[in-house]
């Protein structure tokens, strides 16, 4: 059991209790009543809720910053993943391969990745680079892309984003 010191507060408040009860007996106002001259009670307890109210505004308002600047920078991170996942798997389709297994990409996967990023990019986001070809031993057409993050409360900063997007085996544009 852990023992708190307090003072006499038990003590103080029940002198208290028994003085109001006697004071409405007696017709007195208790608010006017002391238990000494150095221990008004009731001046001490005014404007207490004016001054929390002070000190947890601005801790809540910086809270709620907080919440909502990572809510619009994680919406605008999804749209870019999006946009540049798409355009990862557009250029992929541009990529040819052989029948002995030789993977070639010409730079029309790049150009077609990278519109179709620039059409579907959200206004935040901007286009880093694109590379079609061989990735990870596959075919596939890596896209990086970079967005900015809200900047409401903390410093805005680029986010980047990698999306890759792998040939899958009889899909290209041709087959379509």
């Amino acid at each position: 059991m852990v023992h708190l010191t307090l003072g006499n507060l038990e003590g103080k408040v029940a002198m208290r209790k028994v003085q109001v009860l006697r004071c409405q007996g007696s017709g007195q106002d208790p608010k006017e009543y002391h238990l000494t001259p150095h221990t008004k009670t009731h001046g001490n307890e005014k404007g207490q809720s004016v001054a929390l109210f002070a000190i947890l505004m601005p801790i809540m308002s910086l809270f709620l910053l907080g919440i909502l600047d990572y809510m619009v920078t994680n919406a605008r991170v999804m749209e870019t993943v999006a946009a540049a996942d798409l355009a990862a798997h557009a250029g992929a389709q541009e990529i040819t391969v052989l029948p002995d297994g030789t993977i070639t990409a010409t730079t029309a996967g790049n150009g077609i990745a990278a519109t179709y990023f620039n059409s579907q990019r959200p206004g935040s986001a901007q286009l880093t680079s694109v590379s079609c070809g061989r990735h990870q031993g596959r075919p596939a057409c890596y896209v990086t892309a970079q967005v900015q993050s809200a900047g409401y409360l903390f410093p805005a900063r680029w986010v980047t984003v990698r999306a890759i997007g792998y040939l899958a085996h009889g899909v290209t544009r041709d087959d379509q």
